[in-house]
């Protein structure tokens, strides 16, 4: 059975609900899709060439990421998001959008299901995560998406999930989430590129597909890669006209950290984009005229309301560690 989130939350029982929506009151209770919502939002998937180009043009106003002709990877456009979803890896190596062009929608609907636009021998299944470590965690998040019930069910085609720990999803990750839709709520669009880094060895360099770690379902299958790292690059126009980033760079762990001291650990990750173009191997901003100026602290986050969600059923899984062999699995101790 996949597993159930609310924000980034595997499903608790109703009890557990009624406090999350006591402690959250903005917090709707979620629902899983019929199947002819699911028929519906999937049609809604395949865009013709002049809505994929619109799509992309409105959440890449600096051109997408530019990489080294690499066969495995496929972009996938939707009308809210662009996927770049690796055959090998079976998972997005990043997926960007854009917030403050439109009212968000809020709510949720549960529609974890494969991308019907990836033929099914390199889709990523839900059965794929039907193991006891990682989360399926979106790489844009559900409550990124406009006004609608299509945008949200098509947030959770298993293209846009990646696997994370618990402690990260719902923690750290789910916390800069929270800021990221913080920082757009004056109404100033910020583009968010939200990415997977694969570097075990820790040597700056995007390792091997055949190196990667992956995980292990209950049924033995090792077909999704886990990422080491995972980073948000956010982009937005100053007011003299130029461009202002911040990239934020988190390591892949169970740390778990709430309030003053997570908005510290963002802090100490702020990166640079040479470090993450190095890393990925990509041209982040292919088509911006000069370089941007580059953020070296956090944006300020003065009023901003957050809270890790780690306090929902969510386990340390103490001591997971990586078996030898080719590929390499996650498995329990």
């Amino acid at each position: 059975m996949a597993k159930r989130e609310i924000m980034g939350l595997r499903r608790p029982g109703l009890a557990a609900l009624l406090l999350l929506t006591l402690a959250w009151p903005g917090l709707a209770l979620a629902h899983d899709c019929t199947r002819a919502e699911r028929e519906a939002a999937d049609r809604q998937l395949w865009l013709n060439a002049r809505d994929r180009d619109l799509a992309t043009a409105s959440v890449f106003p600096w051109g997408a990421p530019a990489t080294q002709d690499d066969p495995s990877r496929r972009r996938l456009v939707q009308r809210d998001y662009v996927i770049a979803y690796d055959d090998d890896l079976q998972g997005p190596v990043w997926a960007a959008n854009v917030l403050g062009l439109k009212p968000l929608a809020g709510g949720r609907i549960d529609c974890f299901r494969p991308d019907p636009r990836i033929p099914s021998a390199i889709a990523s299944r839900p059965s794929d995560y039907d193991e006891p470590i990682f989360d399926q965690g979106h790489m844009v998040p559900n409550a990124d998406m406009g006004f609608g019930d299509i945008p949200i069910m098509n947030s959770f085609v298993m293209s846009n999930m990646t696997p994370q720990f618990c402690q990260f999803n719902r923690g750290i990750w789910q916390i800069l989430e929270t800021l990221v839709r913080f920082w757009a709520e004056d109404g100033s669009p910020v583009y968010v590129l939200n990415g997977a880094v694969f570097d075990q060895d820790g040597d700056g360099a995007w390792d091997a597909d055949e190196d990667a770690v992956r995980m292990r379902s209950r049924a033995g299958r090792t077909r999704v890669a886990v990422p080491s790292a995972y980073f948000k690059v956010l982009a937005r126009m100053r007011p003299d006209g130029g461009v202002e980033t911040l990239s934020i760079l988190l390591p892949h762990t169970q740390i778990d950290l709430d309030g003053q001291a997570a908005i510290d650990y963002l802090r100490g990750h702020v990166t640079r984009l040479s470090i993450l173009e190095q890393i990925t191997g990509s041209d982040l901003f292919p088509a911006l005229s000069g370089a941007p100026r580059e953020a070296d602290v956090l944006w300020d986050v003065t009023g901003a309301a957050f809270r890790s969600l780690v306090a929902a059923p969510c386990r340390r899984t103490a001591g997971a560690v990586v078996a030898s062999g080719t590929p390499a699995v996650f498995v329990l101790p």
